[in-house]
């Protein structure tokens, strides 16, 4: 017969996925802490009659949420003053449960690539609650809330655990999206939104001093579920009343996508509401880190660490850190297990399933010891290849920043090599986007070059030579063309500019290209029928985009036209377009490099001379001279000369039809 018992003490495993669970967590003055009557009651319904063993662990439901909970030591009801453990009993209508924190391994780790975020929150948290005393005395209204904000993916929910495990203070989690999906359809919507946000804060003032977490608070500006003002006006008006409902002695953490700015105008007056922390897109260190967190802990699952060499690591993860800017930490992880599984598939010393089992059948006349080492042969065999940089370059080609799948983001493969002639406008090129993507600038106190502009007759070669800019260079990119931009529908034309230059600022470093850019910045005229129409709302909104009402640090426009001379003059000036770069005919000299760069690509004859080539081109663009080599080819492949090459004979033929183009 089993053992009643009398107490419990669960323990949440420092592995549970379960973020904030109310009641779930002690202070570091408290020590250990019994749940309140509310909670014990719940976890005794649930656990009632059901036998319990040191060790194991039970799945409860507290709050909505379901919590895995550790029983770390079990009690027997004795005749002695003390009770004395037990490995197993039975629970029934009298035990007690006592819930310890989670394991100080775990808050006192540090957090790759995000440590400084974590830890200035959590010294928020804790400030608050330690120092209340000196700011009531000095007669100072302490910050008692903060606003994070970050783009979707970027880590905003491992930052804010983390810290709250640091901090060590119960924690009352809510989520606004789930409450308005809720109430939406209902009649009394408000009221349930009003309700739910109030038992959120009488939840917090039992536990106090505790922290309130309001996750996805950018649902202000979800359309699909605020159907109209009046909806989004209600909304806003029970946000201010549970802020300014939250007692002093607790917290409280709001979670957003978006900046504060974009929340309601009543939110943003709140005195609660005064400190933001913006968790940015990860620098090229801090996504080294992550990188190398994400490859430990999933070369860990794969293969023994000493089959693995770290120095091989290290540079693996210092080059994806270098190819990746942009990616924020989902997208890392991501890109990580997408190469990890190409690696895998396509082994060739993967075992197939049959000599698996094979070996598995002959490994049971073996003893324990010796299966052991067979286990670890065969794990180091089978990923003794470490992840190389190939893996890793094919996934990028399909792993893009999430940042900018809205729009066409791919990266050309053009390289300077490709593009002969232009030594000048090159070297020009390679210096701007240098000096506008390092850190030297600002460490001399100037401000970076925002934006370059390639101007000059059709076919020179302007989207060539941009194309092998943004190809070598470490900076994300976004295509559009001006043309793209336009639609029917009123203002969707703007909005469609400010989220292209807002997933740019999301996703910085990044080359904004923007081709045909005459037809959204066409030059403004005093006497035209559409003054105030959709084109001036369009290069309003442009000229705000590039230097206006926001931050372009790390956005860097570059744009492409044939007349120059109909863009209007306010984004030719400094601080938008700083640099001019006209594109003319090849001369001479480019010409040469660009017929030497044609030839090395194409079977040429040796009777064909470049020199002569260049004397008999004089005029004669660069897309002119790429046709001049298909129209040779389709004059070869006319004849029925047994060697196929291109002779001079054909290039004489294609020379005119060329110029008669």
């Amino acid at each position: 017969m089993c053992k009643r018992i009398s107490k419990i003490v669960f323990r949440i495993p420092a592995t549970d996925d379960v973020q904030y669970v109310p009641n779930l967590h002690a202070t570091e003055a408290c020590g250990p802490l019994y749940a309140s009557d509310r909670w014990a009651k719940t976890i005794r319904r649930q656990l009632r009659g059901r036998q319990l063993a040191q060790g194991q662990t039970a799945s409860i439901i507290v709050g909505s949420q379901q919590v895995q909970l550790s029983v770390d030591k079990l009690f027997e009801e004795s005749a002695s003053i003390a009770d004395k453990y037990t490995q197993a009993g039975v629970v029934d209508g009298e035990t007690v449960f006592e819930v310890q924190r989670r394991s100080q391994a775990t808050t006192q780790r540090s957090l790759p690539g995000y440590n400084n975020e974590s830890e200035g929150l959590s010294s928020e948290i804790s400030g608050y609650f330690s120092s209340k005393t000196c700011f009531t005395y000095l007669n100072i209204k302490p910050v008692q809330s903060i606003y994070v904000c970050g783009v979707t993916g970027v880590g905003k929910s491992m930052v804010i655990r983390h810290a709250l495990d640091r901090a060590g203070y119960p924690t009352v989690y809510g989520d606004l999206r789930a409450m308005v999906a809720s109430a939406s359809g209902t009649e009394m919507a408000d009221e349930y939104i009003a309700m739910a946000l109030g038992d959120l804060v009488a939840r917090a003032r039992a536990l106090a001093p505790s922290v309130i977490l309001i996750d996805r608070v950018d649902t202000f500006g979800d359309v699909a579920l605020l159907s109209g003002n009046e909806e989004l006006t209600k909304l806003a008006s029970n946000f201010v009343k549970f802020i300014g409902s939250i007692p002093h002695d607790v917290f409280l953490v709001l979670e957003s996508s978006v900046e504060l700015g974009e929340l309601p105008v009543a939110a943003k007056r709140c005195e609660t509401l005064q400190h933001c922390q913006i968790i940015g897109v990860p620098t090229a260190p801090r996504r080294e880190q992550i990188v190398k967190a994400v490859l430990d802990e999933l070369l860990a699952e794969l293969t023994h660490s000493d089959s693995v060499r770290q120095e091989e690591i290290d540079t693996l993860c210092r080059r994806v850190a270098a190819a990746t800017p942009g990616y924020v930490a989902r997208d890392i992880v991501r890109l990580c297990r997408q190469a990890l599984l190409r690696m895998v598939r396509s082994s060739d010393q993967l075992q197939s399933a049959d000599s698996v089992s094979d070996l598995a059948g002959s490994m049971t006349h073996l003893s324990l010891a010796e299966q052991d080492t067979v286990s670890r042969s065969m794990a180091a065999t089978m990923t003794a290849t470490v992840p190389v940089w190939q893996w890793f370059s094919k996934t990028l080609q399909i792993v893009w920043p999430s940042q900018q799948l809205e729009f066409e983001s791919a990266r050309p493969t053009k390289r300077w090599a490709d593009i002969g002639g232009y030594e000048a406008i090159k070297l020009q090129l390679q210096r701007f986007v240098r000096l506008a993507t390092s850190e030297t600038p600002s460490r001399l106190g100037i401000t970076p070059p925002s934006g370059i502009l390639l101007h000059g007759p059709s076919g020179c070669g302007k989207t060539a030579l941009t194309l092998a800019m943004i190809g070598e260079s470490a900076c994300n990119v976004i295509f559009i063309r001006g043309s793209e931009l336009f639609s029917k529908y009123l203002g969707e034309t703007e909005a469609r500019l400010r989220r292209l230059f807002h997933t740019a600022r999301a996703a910085a470093p990044c080359i904004v290209f923007m081709d045909e850019i005459d037809s959204i910045a066409a030059k403004r005229e005093w006497s035209s029928v559409e003054s105030g129409g959709p084109s001036l709302r369009v290069l309003s909104t442009l000229l705000n985009e590039m230097d206006g009402v926001h931050e372009t640090s790390g956005v860097v426009t570059v744009g492409c036209t044939n007349q120059v001379c109909k863009i209007d003059d306010a984004i030719l000036r400094p601080g938008r377009f700083d640099q001019l770069v006209e594109v003319h005919l090849p001369t001479a000299a480019d010409r040469t490099g660009i017929l030497q760069v044609l030839s090395s690509k194409s079977q040429v004859a040796d009777d064909v001379s470049i020199s002569d080539l260049v004397k008999q081109t004089d005029g004669i663009s660069g897309a002119g001279l790429e046709q001049l080599f298909r129209e040779a080819g389709m004059s070869a492949m006319r004849t029925s000369r047994p060697a196929l090459a291109l002779s001079m004979h054909d290039f004489v033929n294609a020379l005119d039809k060329v110029r008669g183009q």
